[in-house]
């Protein structure tokens, strides 16, 4: 019993020590998947900075929404886009655009501030304050802080999903280099005026 122990033993050493072979070089298989995983790794720690594009972005978007330009602003939006009002209301793309054309969504002017990106491979997030005078959904524009969600498709950027917060009356926004001391701080001192 004893050497049939022993015996087991001898064999799961040498199968260990055949895979870690294997994966020393041994075994040359996976290779140029290794090394094309590691390239997307490094790829996507090292990216290119996509705080200019996304920012002339979400100005190019701004000016759209402050002249009221429906088609315009559907252009930045992906199909599958969805906007979270400050009241909590989920606008699919169409609604939303809906809404601009019908009217029941009007600025009379529209400028997002402080934009602070991160980019996350093909993804980038931006926050932003949003200066708005008009009406969302029917009701007044207040100050908000807004997060849009940006996806590069094969035709460029679009924006994925938009989330409005309303600051709150007297409440300071918080500027995002205060919550998040993270990469890509591009931030200026905040000021309120907004809805997204």
């Amino acid at each position: 019993m004893k050497k049939l122990f022993v015996l087991t033993m001898i064999l799961i050493c040498a199968s260990l020590l055949a895979s870690c072979n294997d994966q020393a070089g041994t075994n040359t298989a996976n290779k140029p998947a290794n090394a094309a995983n590691n390239t997307s790794a490094n790829s996507a720690t090292a990216s290119t900075d996509n705080s200019a594009e996304i920012k002339k972005l979400m100005a190019d978007l701004g000016n759209a929404l402050a002249k009221n330009d429906a088609d315009a602003a559907a252009k930045f939006y992906a199909d599958d886009y969805h906007l979270i009002t400050p009241s909590g209301v989920d606008q699919s793309k169409a609604d939303r655009i809906a809404d601009m054309k019908s009217g029941k969504s009007k600025f009379e002017s529209f400028e997002y501030t402080n934009v602070n990106v991160r980019s996350y491979g093909d993804i980038a997030i931006a926050t932003s304050t949003v200066n708005a005078k008009g009406v969302l959904s029917g009701a007044p524009t207040s100050n908000a802080i807004a997060t849009v969600v940006w996806h590069k498709e094969k035709d460029g950027w679009k924006a994925v999903l938009g989330q409005a917060t309303t600051i709150s009356a007297g409440a300071a926004p918080t500027k995002p280099s205060e919550t998040n001391s993270g990469a890509n701080s591009n931030s200026k001192p905040a000021t309120a005026n907004a809805n997204k």
